[in-house]
This record gives structure tokens, C-alpha cells and sequence, in this order.
């Protein structure tokens, strides 16, 4: 009677140590997929950044260019409307010394 309550308890506890062992891998499972869950998402938001970095760096490269071309085209008009003036009055001074 009493091997068969040893064997009973024996039982008892390989199957609460067997219990604790997989509660016991399962937390470290679970922690290492946080852990490993939390990694990536840093990652992915560290990658977004870059690419959101990269990006507005080639808007302000584009931003840069217009406003260059702006400047310029605007050079070219103050000199065209500084150059008619000065043609009519060649024209005037041409035309009056007729």
C-alpha cells in the first residue's frame, strides 16, 4: 500500500516538475519573442526615418534647383526689361537725328 501512495507522490511530482519545466520554457519563450518583437519594430522605425531622411532630402535637392532656375529666369527678365528701355531710346535718338 504505501510503494503504491510513494509511486502516487513520485507521480505527482514528475508531473508538477514536468508542469513547471514547460510554464518555465513557455515565459522564455514569450520573452524572447517580445524581445525579439521589439527589436524589429525598431528597426523597421529606425529604416522608415532613413527613408523618410533620404526623401526629404531629395525634395529639398529639387526645392534647391527650382529656386535656383526661378532665380535665373528672373535675372533673365530684369535684363530683358532693362535692355528695352536703353534699345528705345537708341531707336528715338536714331530716328530723331533723321
Amino acid at each position: 500500500m504505501e510503494d503504491i501512495r510513494n509511486a502516487e507522490d513520485e507521480y505527482d511530482r514528475l508531473i508538477n516538475s514536468a508542469k513547471e519545466n514547460a510554464e518555465k520554457t513557455v515565459r522564455q519563450a514569450r520573452e524572447t519573442a517580445q524581445d525579439e518583437r521589439t527589436k524589429l519594430e525598431e528597426e523597421i522605425v529606425s529604416f522608415k526615418n532613413e527613408q523618410l531622411r533620404k526623401g526629404s532630402e531629395g525634395i529639398e535637392s529639387q526645392v534647391q534647383k527650382l529656386v535656383k532656375k526661378a532665380h535665373e529666369d528672373a535675372a533673365k527678365i530684369s535684363r530683358k526689361t532693362l535692355d528695352a528701355p536703353a534699345i528705345s531710346k537708341l531707336v528715338k535718338d536714331f530716328l530723331g537725328s533723321l
